[in-house]
């Protein structure tokens, strides 16, 4: 198999959102997300301190563009439909030899608690079993982070390991990081 010749939309439709890859223009809006939740997110996105300016946004979305026409990382945004605004970001990290995707994910803080990122998270398990064949999807998180665990758990992921002192918080000190997967079957039997 041949990823770069796979069909792969770059939109997708919820009730709530659209999730999408970015587009040229976009750095503006996700400068502005970031910045408005500078504080709440240093802690989940390594590259937060490299965005500067605008400029360094911009080339941050036309890179994620670029990974994600290449299939080497999808990375589209999360936009509130009656909004219309950006409120998020999904990750992807293929596995392709072994079709195994990460699955990560940032929402702004005041959307938090209304189940966006968990909606948001079910379509592309939805995709990534029916669309790509997925063998096994994974999330992992911060051990501390009981938002991204408790979204794991409601999209049927289970708990498959405690990686010890593996991760950092942004002031340095060693965190214990998890490990959620959830398996083809396990998928075909609640789908």
């Amino acid at each position: 198999m041949k990823p770069i010749l796979l069909e792969i939309p770059e939109r997708f439709e919820t009730e709530r959102l659209l999730i999408s890859n970015y587009e040229e223009g976009d750095g503006n809006e996700f400068y502005q997300l970031i910045r408005s939740n500078y504080d709440y997110l240093r802690e989940e996105i390594s590259e937060i301190h490299t965005l500067e300016e605008i400029e360094d946004a911009e080339e941050y979305v036309r890179l994620r563009r670029v990974a994600w026409l290449s299939r080497e990382r999808f990375v589209p945004k999360i936009v509130h439909r009656a909004r219309g605004r950006m409120i998020g970001q999904l990750w992807i990290e293929p596995k392709w030899d072994r079709m195994i995707f990460e699955i990560g994910y940032f929402i702004e803080e005041k959307s938090q608690g209304n189940g966006y990122v968990t909606e948001a998270v079910k379509r592309m398990i939805q995709f990534l079993f029916t669309g790509l064949d997925a063998s096994k999807l994974e999330i992992h998180t911060k051990a501390s982070n009981s938002r991204s665990i408790g979204i794991a758990l409601r999209c049927g992921f289970a708990k498959e390991a405690q990686l010890r002192e593996r991760g950092r918080t942004s002031a340095g000190e060693a965190v214990d990081l998890q490990i959620y997967g959830l398996l083809r079957r396990e998928f075909l039997q609640w789908s």
